[in-house]
């Protein structure tokens, strides 16, 4: 019988695939500073951090490792300036998604990919000010980087393109996902990594 309990291994996992999925969004992170990247930066992320996180969860198999790596990720990106408004997101969905793969056992492509979806969704906690602390953002952004940026940051981050956003990182996720599953079948399954 599996046991339930994160242990050592466990955490070592959570550590070290957290680490590498952090690595691997940190340069389309910095790129988001260009307004057009940053409009696509939930999809890209989802397309980046597939491998990692799906990687993580293969090997612990276990509740609690992906919400630790959403919800470290999060804070590790509050504390270097992210608004505290990205928590709405960053740490309650890495948990839902965690759930909703836990119902599959860890191991059905179909819970894994829903809840790879949901977990992608972490990164849109970022673009909230643009919407619920619109004003005050913006006379921020605009002392910082002038008014030619905010006034495209102002027409690229609407109500109406809300949901194109949303979708794009829907996208994103599939697509990390049919990557991460052709990898796994290509070569981790292979080298055993995962099982």
């Amino acid at each position: 019988m599996q046991r339930e309990k994160l242990e050592v291994k466990d955490l070592i996992n959570i550590g070290l695939f957290t680490a590498i999925f952090f690595v691997l969004i940190t340069p389309v992170g910095i790129a988001g500073i260009v307004p057009v990247i940053m409009f696509f930066l939930p999809a890209l992320f989802a397309i980046i951090g597939s491998v990692p996180i799906m990687l993580l969860v293969a090997k612990t198999q276990k509740f609690g490792a992906l919400s630790i790596s959403g919800i470290v990720v999060s804070l590790v990106l509050f504390i270097m300036g992210h608004p505290g408004l990205a928590l709405i997101t960053g740490i309650p969905l890495p948990i839902l998604a965690d759930l909703i793969m836990k119902i599959g056992n860890y191991c059905h492509w179909l819970t894994l990919s829903i809840g790879y979806i949901v977990f992608s969704f972490w990164s849109l906690g970022s673009l909230l000010p643009f919407y619920f602390a619109r004003q005050s953002f913006f006379d921020y952004l605009e002392q910082k980087r002038g008014q030619e940026y905010t006034a495209l940051l102002d027409k690229l981050f609407t109500l109406q393109t809300l949901p194109i956003i949303l979708m794009t990182c829907i996208v994103g996720a599939v697509i990390g996902i049919v990557i991460a599953r052709i990898l796994f079948k290509k070569h981790f399954v292979r080298a055993g990594m995962v099982s």
